[in-house]
């Protein structure tokens, strides 16, 4: 009998049930029901088990008794999710318009699964078989031989009444159900690949030599050892052209130890803060704001504010999560915490394997623990009481989602600061334009720390004029006065970093007769350069090939590469400066998953003189024996074609020279560009962030970008290019005419469909659609896109929403 009803949330990805079902709660679950659980519930005509997320319990009902449906099982023991965690859930999906299923699943590991945690065995072996159908009897043959897991179950059972017939031999008391409350779970393995004899050439390895074959062969050459997962991601094969050639002893295949660091770090006394941090730990705990915005130069010691900060709700038994842009800077934040906190930290980012997620949620979930650190996942961490959320370097596009549901980690930290009462700082030397608007409104509090710690020097910064260089016949991408400074530093025995926005050796490949570029055959894009097995690349689906020597439409062999990449820069670098140690730090580099670790390591240790890289070089790293920092390219990233291109520039140039100096040498940083006069420049030279500021907030307002007004695109993908047209040009006109009342009114801005800047990618054919919004007609406009895009899925067609994109 149903004594109360239940609101769910199903594990279902389609658009169709994206909605909130009631379901009745008898009077056998009424005790054990909690908002949070997960559920199994009966759903639709074919009386599909599934597993659902109570959102809300209540007495009464609107819905006639007669279509309500009861709950079949209780999946957990204790709830899964926070009742203030469901909260921030329906908040994330009317905020970034996507689907119920797309948020819980930040909520929830992947391993927490209902087939993991459920056994099925027999009770009755006195029963009359008799009375059962021929599939109850199949079923029941495998039950017989022992207690099995659901999901080792559903394997062996392979029709999709599995769960009906299990309803009925449990209702007839011939078999229960159990839940396994925890899971014993030992340190994963990943499996490396590499080739058998790296020496030889591709002709002499006797296979028939496949395209899939060749670019697996080209790949190993020039990475070495990799994980077979990402080799397999990078080049879009599948795994069975891997284990063919592992079969025929031409690639070699070991099972190596992940496991996550739980070294034992001496722990350091803290220091004491200086006036600036002092100043700023003090208002973050004793001031009533929930949200503050610490803008520090680089070097002032913005760390120790966090960790003081944490140390405070700790004392209070609250744990705290400290964000991190990149997963680089997790090994460097843990060991700096792990010498303060010891080793009660847990670690959230992407290189964990599932199981370690599940080990590390683990750790939260029961408490063990006070700090989680991590990248933009760990905000979903499952704390119990909550202190602070620290975000550091607020500012950097790694805290917005790139998939389903596209959020911005900086909005929801701030939404819950105001569910859970929780502090949040974000901490910057750069501020991005909308934390610093939202300030500029009163919405956040400022603290500024204008100093660098121990009275360090803000580093010396020349901006060298590449137009000069060349009038001196100089054609390389290092001028000769960052040549005659990193000269000078590696006399000292100092270190050197050099900063180029470019991964490979050179940007692209084409013929110098007929003007033709080497360009990807899945994706709309030229193909980059790699020395090491001399290949070409494409940077979007991994597709490799042999690097060519002629010109395939005009047959010529005047076949050169154009613009310099991290690859061209190593070894031009290696040539000037043969002695000194040379690395280079960038996705390509970093292909396994020690390897951020072992490149800071080593550098931190001082095993490399010089350290070359792409953007991940700019986000925190602390080394006091820098020197020397030279920017190669600052136009590189000035002159791309997005609205936020002068604010990004702003900010990694500002970043890149906060890396030099910042110990008790004084730091200088060569900025080498064509346009010496260009006022962004000058300003992170200056390290003058109010010109910066100044300057762009005009533009933005004039030109209507945000955070004056929000900027939606929906990009629709398909394998099918007539169809992705045709749909894309049917959507638009739908919307087209719900707006425009809107439109008329001046709170929006509807463009027409355009191919994506990078139209096709890895087979699939992209259509951006753009929208202007005002502020306080983004709500309505938002529940007209769900009404026209999200409602039912179209066949073929992904659809992907991001609000307050970076492109237009």
């Amino acid at each position: 009998m149903i004594k109360s009803y239940a609101k769910v949330i199903l594990n279902n990805n389609s658009k169709s049930t994206d909605q909130i079902y009631t379901y009745g709660i008898d009077e056998e679950l009424e005790n054990r029901i909690q908002v949070g659980k997960r559920v199994k519930v009966n759903f639709g005509k074919n009386k599909h088990i599934i597993d659902a997320v109570v959102i809300s319990i209540s007495a009464n009902c609107d819905i006639s008794k007669n279509r309500i449906k009861p709950i079949i099982e209780i999946i957990d023991d204790e709830p899964i999710i926070k009742e203030e965690m469901i909260r921030l859930c329906l908040w994330i999906r009317e905020r970034y318009v996507c689907k119920f299923s797309d948020v819980i699943r930040l909520m929830v590991p992947s391993m927490i699964k209902y087939e993991h945690n459920i056994f099925v065995k027999v009770v009755d072996t006195g029963f009359c078989e008799i009375g059962l159908n021929r599939k109850e009897n199949e079923l029941l043959e495998i039950i017989k031989k022992g207690k099995i897991e659901l999901g080792k179950l559903k394997k062996n059972y392979l029709n999709n009444d599995l769960y009906s017939l299990l309803d009925s031999l449990k209702e007839k008391n011939i078999i229960e159900i159990e839940n396994k409350e925890k899971l014993n779970y030992k340190r994963s393995y990943e499996k490396i690949i590499s080739l058998k004899d790296s020496n030889k050439n591709l002709e002499q390895y006797n296979i028939n030599k496949t395209q899939n074959q060749i670019n697996i062969l080209n790949y190993l050459k020039e990475f070495g050892k990799v994980n077979i997962k990402k080799l397999v991601s990078d080049l879009s094969i599948s795994a069975s052209v891997v284990n063919n050639l592992i079969k025929k002893d031409i690639l070699l295949c070991e099972s190596v130890l992940y496991d996550i660091d739980e070294s034992n770090f001496e722990l350091e006394h803290k220091i004491t803060l200086n006036k600036e941090q002092q100043n700023a730990v003090d208002k973050v705990i004793n001031q009533d704001d929930k949200v503050f915005l610490l803008h520090g130069v680089t070097g002032s010691g913005k760390t120790e504010v966090y960790m003081e900060i944490i140390e405070h709700y700790q004392k209070e038994n609250k744990q705290s999560i400290m964000l991190v842009p990149e997963i680089s800077l997790t090994t460097q934040t843990i060991e700096r915490f792990k010498k303060r906190f010891g080793n009660k930290i847990a670690v959230f980012h992407s290189r964990l394997s599932k199981k370690e997620k599940y080990i590390e949620w683990n750790k939260v979930y029961n408490k063990e623990v006070y700090i989680v650190v991590g990248a933009r996942s760990a905000l979903f961490a499952p704390i119990r009481d909550i202190g602070a959320i620290i975000i550091d370097e607020e500012h950097e596009d790694s805290y917005k989602s790139s998939t389903s549901p596209k959020y911005d980690a900086i909005e929801v930290a701030i939404k819950m600061s105001s569910i859970l009462n929780a502090k949040v700082v974000l901490g910057t030397a750069t501020p991005s334009l909308s934390t610093y608007h939202m300030v500029m409104k009163g919405q956040i509090e400022l603290i500024e720390m204008k100093n660098r710690v121990k009275n360090a020097i803000m580093p010396q910064i020349d901006i060298v004029d590449m137009s000069e260089e060349l009038n001196k016949g100089n054609n390389t991408i290092i001028s000769e006065l960052l040549y005659r400074n990193i000269k000078k530093s590696l006399e000292k025995k100092e270190q050197v970093i050099l900063f180029l926005n470019k991964r490979g050796y050179s940007g692209f490949v084409s013929c110098k007769k007929c003007g033709h570029a080497i360009r990807c055959d899945k994706c709309d894009v030229s193909m980059t350069y790699h020395v090491k097995g001399n290949m070409l690349r494409c940077h979007y689906c991994g597709r490799t090939k042999k690097m060519i020597i002629k010109c395939p439409k005009c047959g010529s062999e005047k076949i050169e590469q154009f613009g310099a990449g991290t690859q061209h820069v190593e070894i031009l670098v290696k040539h000037l400066f043969p002695n000194a140690v040379t690395e280079r730090m960038d996705v390509d580099s970093m292909s396994n998953k020690d390897s951020y670790e072992k490149i800071y390591n080593n550098f931190k240790g001082g095993k490399i003189d010089i350290l070359i890289g792409t953007q991940m070089l700019a986000k925190g790293f602390d080394f006091p024996e820098v020197t020397t920092v030279g920017v190669l390219s600052a136009d590189a990233i000035l002159n791309l074609p997005f609205y936020n291109a002068s604010e990004k520039t702003f900010q990694l140039l500002t970043q890149v020279s906060g890396r030099a100096g910042r110990g008790d040498k004084r730091g200088r940083v060569f900025i080498q560009t064509f346009e010496p006069q260009n006022y962004i420049i000058n300003a992170a030279k200056n390290n003058d962030y109010n010109l910066f500021i100044n300057e762009e907030m005009k533009l933005r307002k004039e030109f209507a970008f945000p955070p004056f007004v929000n900027i939606i695109n929906i990009c629709m993908i398909s394998v099918n290019e007539e169809k992705v047209i045709e749909t894309a040009l049917q959507k638009y006109n739908e919307l087209s005419d719900s707006v425009q009342e809107m439109v008329q009114e001046r709170k929006l801005l509807l463009y027409k469909p355009i191919p994506h800047a990078i139209y096709k990618v890895n087979n699939e054919y992209r259509i951006n659609l753009f929208i202007k919004v005002s502020n306080y007609a983004l709500g309505s406009l938002k529940k007209i896109i769900r009404a026209i895009y999200m409602e039912k899925d179209i066949e073929n067609i992904k659809i992907s929403i991001n609000i307050n994109t970076d492109t237009i």
